[in-house]
């Protein structure tokens, strides 16, 4: 991912200090850490923060340490949640590999996600910035509540509205809060601020609505996991919330999902929702949230970490993995 050059060398101390922080001596815990070093994914997260801290004025030694310390708590929370949601969705699977629960159990699983949001917010406080762990706690509080809509809705079709709702706890504010707390991080003015939270609350609603479209067309070695997953764990996301309501298809969507085992007829599912307009509906949302990405992108100060969020909004939509 080209778009992360300008900020590589920091995310490899980002890499470096979440092992550092990892190795605790414990052996259980220093397994289920690298593990996850391993499982955890693309770094997106504290490369948002990482690139909204570049508007800095005056990127000193200090805030640049600070900066790499917010970052690296950040991939934290976010390592704490999949351990949880996985848990939660009782899934086997994490990017191609057996979840912590699976490779151990749920109650290490449980344990590890709450040693990890420990660790993030011993990092928050070491910043020495109140503002950097008030927004902190909240994206925590903000997740669990969307998370707590997902689990109400387990098994049934929310509405549009809902779904939207629920994202926007779940991943929108996350990747909000990202971009924000690098600016706080190295003093970025109010307004760059500003900018910088509303670009990452579209670039948010649109990787999660990729997501979404990925668990139906993308290739599973390519994707880490089975094609129609959301559906096999109950949780109906923006296609089959758009095909339901369409008259061709609406009924046959509606029986599938009723049966006994919708998993097993994923599919037709695909099959309708394609016929249906559905994935090219979720596409086309998932643009419009780019644009309006873009839209606060340009109104940024110019200089490469501008053209690296531009390239960052261009990829989350035509990414495959």
């Amino acid at each position: 991912m080209e778009f992360f050059s300008l900020v590589e060398p920091y995310l490899r101390q980002v890499n470096s200090l979440l092992e550092e922080q990892l190795l605790t001596g414990n052996e259980l815990i220093e397994n289920v850490a690298q593990y996850l070093l391993v499982a955890s994914g693309k770094r997106l997260r504290p490369a948002l923060v990482l690139l909204a801290g570049q508007f800095g004025t005056e990127l000193s030694a200090a805030r640049l340490q600070k900066l790499i310390e917010v970052a690296t708590a950040v991939e934290m929370i976010h390592m704490a949640t999949l351990v949880h949601d996985d848990i939660i969705d009782d899934a086997a699977m994490r990017r191609g590999m057996p979840a912590v629960r699976t490779q151990f159990n749920n109650t290490i699983a449980v344990l590890a996600g709450d040693f990890l949001f420990a660790l993030a917010f011993r990092l928050f406080s070491s910043a020495g910035d109140l503002a950097i762990v008030d927004i902190a706690a909240k994206v925590v509080h903000v997740m669990c509540v969307g998370e707590i809509y997902q689990n109400m809705d387990h098994g049934q079709v929310a509405t549009e509205e809902a779904y939207w709702r629920r994202i926007e706890a779940k991943t929108g504010f996350f990747l909000e809060t990202s971009c924000r707390l690098g600016a706080l991080a190295t003093g970025v003015p109010e307004r760059v601020e500003t900018l910088l939270g509303q670009y990452g609350h579209h670039i948010g609603l649109a990787y999660q609505v990729v997501d979404d479209l990925l668990d139906w067309l993308a290739n599973p070695e390519t994707l880490g996991k089975a094609v129609g997953e959301d559906v096999a764990a109950g949780v109906y996301t923006l296609p089959i919330i758009y095909a339901l309501r369409q008259e061709r298809v609406g009924s046959q969507v509606q029986k599938i999902l009723s049966g006994p085992h919708p998993e097993n007829q994923v599919e037709e599912l695909r099959h309708l929702l394609e016929k249906s307009g559905a994935l090219q509906y979720a596409k086309t949302q998932a643009g419009h949230h780019i644009d309006k990405a873009l839209e606060m992108c340009r109104q940024l100060p110019s200089g490469p970490a501008q053209r690296a969020l531009e390239e960052l909004a261009e990829f989350v939509l035509a990414r495959e993995y």
